[in-house]
């Protein structure tokens, strides 16, 4: 049994990390899904020195093996979740691995100073967790306390550590050095982590793996239009990655009026 739940997660992982990792950095957009696809075909192919990506060598064939498990792996999957699955259900499942977060990121507002978003991320999580059917809907957003997202990446650039150079993980995607130390910590932020039992493991198992399949599946028409349609597709994604994180970290505020959210592309699913 352990070893089924750890292989079917191992499969989905590196290409969460592939291209989940870098397009979950479009958080909060408004809902014209051609803005992302415009956005990631027009984002530059710059010079190594301004990307900041001193390995590009190492970085470009990382991406290629990431690129090629996301297109022979994950995107067959995330196809099979929407077939099996009504749009409305995946919005809930969304909506409840958002509110499975709040402890990373009432960690991160506390730690960045903010103590007003701290309070909205607490009320948030009371408000889902009980009127919101255990998080599977989002009244507090109807309320008027809207969803933001912070990690321990952020932190550090709040606090003035520079993001050192891009780096594309085996298996984890786009990131930078900062972002992949930051990585960790929001992992050992969270409750789960630290439970050794059984139920445990099968808990963060099946989380890490419903989280990839819910993460890819919107992203499914942008992101083969824009593979198939730039002519660097390594060069777009780290342009735009970087670009996001930029405006993620600016304040210690993320901008969810220029991005958009994993959680508002109905647009897609209603090409069903």
């Amino acid at each position: 049994m352990k070893l089924s739940i750890i292989a079917a997660v191992c499969l989905s992982l590196p290409c969460l990390g592939a291209m989940s990792s870098a397009y979950a950095q479009i958080s909060g957009a408004g809902d014209d899904p051609d803005a992302i696809v415009r956005e990631l075909q027009s984002a530059s192919a710059e010079p190594s020195a301004a990307a900041g990506d001193p390995w590009e060598g190492f970085n470009r064939k990382m991406f290629a093996i990431n690129d090629s498990l996301d297109r022979n792996l994950m995107t067959p999957a995330a196809k099979g979740y929407r077939a099996v699955t009504h749009k409305k259900q995946r919005k809930g499942i969304r909506n409840f691995l958002a509110n499975l977060r709040t402890p990373v990121i009432l960690v991160n507002d506390i730690l960045q100073g903010e103590v007003g978003r701290a309070g909205d991320t607490l009320g948030r999580f009371v408000i889902n967790s009980t009127i919101g059917f255990g998080g599977m809907g989002d009244p507090a957003e109807r309320i008027g306390i809207a969803q933001h997202s912070e990690d321990f990446g952020q932190t550090l650039a709040v606090w003035g550590v520079d993001s050192g150079p891009y780096l594309v993980l085996p298996f984890l995607g786009p990131s930078t050095m900062r972002d992949g130390f930051g990585a960790g910590v929001d992992m050992a932020t969270s409750p789960a982590f630290w439970i050794k039992t059984d139920p445990a493991m099968y808990y963060r198992y099946s989380t890490a793996g419903v989280g990839v399949l819910s993460a890819r599946e919107p992203l499914i028409e942008p992101l083969d239009g824009i593979r198939s349609d730039s002519l660097d597709f390594y060069a777009s994604i780290r342009s735009f990655y970087l670009q996001s994180r930029k405006r993620e970290i600016a304040n210690g505020k993320t901008n969810y009026e220029d991005l958009p959210d994993i959680g508002d592309f109905e647009e897609f699913e209603e090409l069903e």
